[in-house]
């Protein structure tokens, strides 16, 4: 009999280690002007090492909030990315938008919400256990950007293919996968 999969295996949640999070962003994050997307912050770690990068680079704290931006699907791991970023300077240094990441992407398609860089670790949801509402919204933009997914694609593989065109002005991008780091220019 098979186990029953938990909560954090059905919305695909696996963490990044601290490293690998510092190590993606300082390969994404160039300049103390770089505007950031993580499309699905979970507990923000990836959030956390963006801000510190920025910091590193001189980008002052009050600019900060306006170059970092947050998604996350659960409403108590966006909690627990706010609680993190907060401990860092006792400031919201990042904006966190609570809902999912293909409704942010038909909400501001067309909308001039661009980013410089856009680092991340998408969910690994496994085709059956993805969400139908979600999966119905994702083949619409993918199909729309002239891709052909099938019920066989899992999560992630919108995620990196919504992230690059459509919230991108310079083609820097740095994912971490279960298996793998994807990164380009």
């Amino acid at each position: 009999m098979k186990p029953v999969a938990t909560y954090q295996k059905i919305r695909g949640g696996y963490y990044t280690p601290k490293p690998i999070a510092d190590f993606l962003a300082r390969w994404a994050i160039q300049t103390p002007t770089t505007k950031v997307l993580e499309p699905s912050c979970g507990d923000g770690i990836l959030l956390e090492s963006a801000i510190e990068t920025l910091i590193s680079l001189g980008a002052e704290n009050t600019t900060i909030k306006n170059l970092v931006q947050g998604i996350e699907l659960d409403p108590q791991e966006a909690q627990k990315a706010s609680e993190r970023i907060y401990e860092l300077n006792d400031l919201p240094l990042a904006q966190i938008d609570i809902g999912d990441f293909f409704t942010y992407c038909q909400t501001y398609l067309f909308e001039d919400r661009l980013f410089d860089a856009i680092i991340g670790n998408p969910p690994f949801i496994r085709y059956q256990n993805f969400p139908e509402h979600q999966r119905a919204m994702a083949f619409y933009l993918m199909q729309r950007a002239g891709l052909h997914p099938n019920r066989l694609t899992n999560s992630w593989v919108p995620f990196l293919e919504l992230s690059y065109p459509h919230h991108i002005q310079k083609a820097c991008f740095s994912w971490h996968s279960a298996r793998s780091r994807i990164t380009a220019w």
